[in-house]
C-alpha cells in the first residue's frame, strides 16, 4: 500500500520513514513513493527437542511458525532515462514478546537495508541484501522460510550447518533482466577486516520458469570467521550449492531440492548431502503441505543421518489473513529420542 507523507505511521515506523524519505528526495512528487509492508505470525505450540531421554518438552505462545515476522519500508524514485533509485529497510521481530530481531543481539534491520539502482540493465543493491542461496531455498518448497516446520530451513540455517545467514551485510548484489527465461543474480560481501581479505562471501543464483516447470540453482562460498558465519573457524571455508525443481499440476505444486555443503576446516572436512521432497496440494478451501527431508553427514571420524517429516494444513481467510495447523517430526541418527513440534497459528500481512 502507498502511504502519503501526511499519513505516515508513528512510533516504530518513524525512524524507518526518515531513512527512506532521505533516500527518496521528494515523496510528495508523483515520481516517488514509499511502500510500507509487514507480516505478523503467532502460534500456540508444543515442542519436544530431539536428544536424550531426559529432554523435556515446552509449550506456549511462540512467534514465527510459518513466516519470520517483519516490518519494513521500500522507497523508489524515478530518475528519468529508464532509471529508478530504490531503497529498503526491514526488521525482524517476535510479536509474542514484542522483542525486535529473530534472537538476542540480532542486528536491527537484519532482513534488509540497502540502496540501489534499477533499469534496463537489471538491478544493483548495496548494503544488507538477502542471501541468494536463501532465496532459492525458500521459493522452491511450500513452507517458505518456516524455521519451525520447513525441512529445508531446519537442515540448512536452523542448526543444519549452513553458514552465512539469510542476509549479507556489507554486500553488493547485481540481478540481470530476464534473459531467455532465466533471471540470474550475483553477490559479494566484504569481510571488512583489516588485512583479512579472505573473510568474504560470494554467491550466485538463477531462476527459470517455463509453463508448469520451474528451476533454481544457487552456489555460495563463505570463508573465515565473520558476522553471519559464527562458528566457522578463521581458517575454514564452506562451499554450498542447491538445485531446486518444481512442477505445477492444476492448483497443486510438487517440489524437489538437493543441497550439498562442503566444509573445509582445520579439524577436518565435513560433507552434508540433503534431499528435500515436498508438495503443496489443494484441499478444500485451503491446502495441505507435505515435506520430507533427509541429510547424510560425513566427517573424518563418523557418518550419521537425520530425517524430518512435516505436515501442514493452511487455510486462507482472505489475501491478508490465514491460519495453519502444523506438525513436524525430527529424527537425528545420534539422538536417543526423536523430536517433534505441533503448532496452530495465524498470519496477518499488510
Amino acid at each position: 500500500m502507498i502511504i502519503a507523507p501526511g499519513k505516515l505511521l508513528p512510533g516504530l515506523f518513524a525512524g524507518t520513514t526518515s531513512l527512506v524519505l532521505s533516500l527518496t528526495p521528494n515523496t510528495a512528487n508523483a515520481q516517488s513513493s514509499v511502500d510500507f509492508k509487514g507480516e505478523l505470525d503467532v502460534y500456540a505450540s508444543e515442542y519436544q527437542p530431539a536428544g536424550g531421554d531426559d529432554v523435556e518438552s515446552t509449550s506456549g505462545i511462540q512467534s514465527n511458525g510459518m513466516t519470520t515476522s517483519y516490518l519494513g519500508a521500500h522507497g523508489k524514485h524515478e530518475l528519468g532515462n529508464g532509471l529508478t533509485g530504490i531503497a529498503a529497510v526491514e526488521m525482524f521481530f517476535q510479536p509474542d514478546s514484542a522483542e525486535q530481531g529473530r534472537f538476542d543481539d540480532d542486528v536491527f534491520f537484519a532482513r534488509a537495508a540497502y540502496v540501489g539502482l534499477a533499469g534496463g540493465f537489471g538491478e544493483v543493491q548495496m548494503g544488507r541484501t538477502t542471501s541468494l542461496h536463501f532465496l532459492s531455498a525458500i521459493l522452491f518448497n511450500p513452507f517458505g522460510d518456516s524455521f519451525a516446520f520447513s525441512p529445508m530451513m531446519q537442515m540448512s540455517y536452523g542448526g543444519g550447518g549452513l553458514y552465512g545467514d539469510t542476509g549479507w551485510s556489507d554486500s553488493v548484489m547485481y540481478s540481470t533482466p530476464e534473459l531467455g527465461g532465466f533471471k540470474t543474480s550475483f553477490a559479494y560481501a566484504f569481510g571488512e577486516e583489516e588485512g583479512e581479505t579472505s573473510t568474504n562471501k560470494m554467491a550466485a543464483n538463477t531462476f527459470f520458469k517455463s509453463g508448469n516447470f520451474g528451476l533454481t540453482a544457487a552456489v555460495q562460498d563463505v570463508s573465515g570467521s565473520q558476522p553471519g558465519a559464527n562458528g566457522l573457524a578463521p581458517d575454514g571455508s564452506q562451499l554450498a550449492s542447491l538445485l531446486g525443481l518444481s512442477y505445477d499440476i492444476g492448483k497443486s505444486t510438487i517440489f524437489a531440492q538437493y543441497q550439498l555443503m562442503r566444509d573445509d576446516l582445520p579439524s577436518g572436512d565435513i560433507d552434508r548431502d540433503t534431499l528435500i521432497l515436498s508438495a503443496n496440494i489443494a484441499a478444500g478451501p485451503g491446502a495441505v503441505y507435505l515435506g520430507y527431508g533427509y541429510t547424510e553427514t560425513s566427517t573424518t571420524t563418523e557418518d550419521y543421518d537425520r530425517s524430518i517429516y512435516t505436515l501442514v494444513y493452511n487455510l486462507p481467510m482472505t489475501s491478508q489473513f490465514d491460519t495453519y495447523a502444523a506438525y513436524t517430526s525430527d529424527d537425528p541418527d545420534l539422538a536417543e529420542q526423536s523430536g517433534h513440534t505441533v503448532g496452530v497459528g495465524a498470519r496477518f500481512r499488510f
